[in-house]
């Protein structure tokens, strides 16, 4: 679904990805991991437009869409959930969501269909669509985001650190998310700084290092490599919980 070759970005003239290279299969659940300053983040930011890259290519589903703008990588069906503060707060549950199909905003029976169809799917969407989206915890906010995210019926959502500031009581909800796009066959590109939660939940991971990959693998193999999690990410640190194994 997504494959990237030889992608070389940054800011300001500094590279910060140096010839990144990632293969993500249709359907599964990616996770990219590595220590401060590795360029997860800028691998998502590149790929969904909000960043030239200076070399390389990425193609999502056949289409080149490597410098291409943020508006025309959302039509090809690619979108992404920012790492925090995304919402509208003095808008409502129901009009944040409705949001995320604003490139459709004319079309608004199918709006509505699309919206009762997501509630089905997150259940806080039908118990509490009038509720200011700023009155909702942190881990109902993802939930909201996630959804907002779908509205567009997408192939790819790219997350950028889902659990970044939450509560371990929210991890759960940010889980049950994350695990409800899979299921709905949305292809997942995840950068979690939360390493073993990332990996709880992932098919495959990628590593990065400095800007570049540095090991691939199934999110099991790279879990049970201890030296690999010492160097990398040291022992746990407070507040880094783990959910449960994913059931095939």
């Amino acid at each position: 679904m997504i494959h990237i070759e030889g992608l070389w970005a940054g800011y300001g003239g500094l590279d910060i990805l140096r010839g990144v290279d990632l293969r993500v299969e249709r359907g599964s659940v990616n996770c990219i991991v590595g220590p401060n300053g590795a360029g997860k983040s800028t691998v998502l930011k590149t790929i969904s437009g909000l960043l030239r890259p200076r070399r390389g290519s990425i193609v999502i589903d056949g289409a080149d869409l490597g410098g291409t703008p943020p508006a025309t990588v959302l039509h090809a069906g690619v979108v992404q959930v920012p790492q925090k503060n995304a919402l509208f707060a003095k808008l409502t549950v129901r009009d944040n969501v409705l949001m995320g199909g604003y490139i459709h905003r004319r079309r608004s029976k199918d709006l509505e269909r699309r919206y009762g169809q997501l509630a089905e799917q997150f259940p806080l969407l039908g118990e509490r669509p009038d509720a200011p989206a700023g009155s909702l915890s942190g881990g109902q906010r993802r939930t909201v985001e996630f959804a907002r995210a779908l509205m567009l019926e997408p192939k790819v959502v790219l997350l950028d650190e889902p659990t970044l500031g939450l509560d371990p009581l929210s991890l759960g909800i940010v889980r049950d998310s994350v695990l409800a796009l899979h299921a709905g066959g949305v292809t997942v590109l995840m950068v979690e700084q939360n390493v073993r939660f990332g990996l709880a939940l992932a098919d495959r991971a990628t590593v990065m290092s400095a800007g570049r990959v540095v090991l691939t693998g199934t999110a099991a193999e790279i879990r049970d490599k201890p030296d690999l999690m010492d160097v990398f990410f040291g022992a746990a640190r407070p507040g880094e919980r783990a959910v449960p194994e994913r059931t095939p």
